[in-house]
């Protein structure tokens, strides 16, 4: 599968060199969230994905500080499809989950009796009670979040949690792997995500970010993929990053200057790099934890 390496303590200050500073014209700025469907899709996409690389989505350290099988209050901010509310919901029927999204979920979801949904975007804070939530599971949000827009839902999830509660947080990060054509896809979208004023070092960046907002960090693991393997795990990474391609290509494309009825033919052949140049793509997972006092 890769490397996978963990840390309790320390800082890594990213390198971050952009060679776009600002967004091509042909980009429009305001589109580069996903449809509906799309957002739903891709989020089923990366739960199965996460699912097949770590077998369980929250970190197993989480089982040390709270127990889903006894009964606790979860609340998953970003939900996104659902996936990881129903899957859970039906895994550990004793706890209630609570997922936040300002895109509607499936109401095969929302009928199950442990699961209540609100259709809320955690920016603009949430209609939750204090300290109410023993977990909060985060969903990716490097590619939805502004620089500006962190603070605000790290401070929403500190007023969220229980004291001794704990908060999940998984970020993609593209880094230059492979040969130099993978490694120009993942530059250019790294130079998207600056023109949009995101973060594209949002994982590496997350410990330090966490402990600012008086939050206890725990341990963060990083884990990179090496697509290269004929495996299951590489094949089923190299798919979930071909999704993506896809559906970021009306934004990514002016970026490498590929012709949007050219994008399928390139997305397949940066595939093909990804697997013969081992292409690597990194998860960075972190936990933190609210002080009892």
């Amino acid at each position: 599968m890769g490397s996978n390496s963990r840390s309790r303590a320390g800082s890594t200050k990213p390198h971050r060199e952009s060679t776009v500073k600002q967004a091509p014209s042909t980009v429009d700025k305001q589109n580069f969230t996903l449809s509906e469907e799309e957002e739903n899709f891709s989020g089923t996409c990366a739960y199965v994905t996460l699912k097949e690389l770590y077998n369980e989505y929250i970190m197993s350290e989480v089982h040390n500080y709270i127990s889903l099988e006894k009964g606790i209050h979860c609340l998953n901010i970003g939900c996104n499809s659902g996936a990881f509310l129903m899957d859970y919901a039906l895994e550990y029927p004793n706890t209630k989950f609570t997922g936040v999204d300002p895109v509607p979920i499936s109401e095969v979801i929302t009928a199950l009796p442990n699961v209540t949904f609100k259709l809320e975007n955690v920016v603009n804070g949430l209609s939750l009670p204090d300290s109410s939530f023993d977990y909060i599971q985060v969903r990716t949000y490097a590619n939805t979040l502004t620089r500006n827009e962190w603070p605000i839902v790290l401070k929403e999830v500190y007023r969220l949690l229980k004291p001794g509660g704990c908060v999940g947080f998984l970020e993609y990060e593209s880094r230059e792997t492979g040969n130099e054509d993978c490694a120009k896809v993942f530059i250019a979208l790294r130079d998207l995500m600056e023109s949009l004023n995101q973060e594209p070092c949002a994982g590496r960046f997350l410990k330090d970010w966490v402990v600012n907002t008086g939050l206890e960090h725990i341990v963060t693991e990083e884990t990179n993929v090496d697509c290269g393997p004929d495996t299951g795990k590489a094949k089923t990474v190299r798919w979930f990053w071909g999704e993506c391609c896809m559906y970021i290509g009306p934004r990514l494309a002016p970026f490498l200057k590929v012709k949007a009825e050219d994008w399928h033919d390139f997305v397949a052949d940066h595939l093909k790099d990804m697997e013969k140049y081992h292409g690597h793509i990194t998860i960075i997972r972190v936990l933190a934890r609210k002080p009892l006092k």
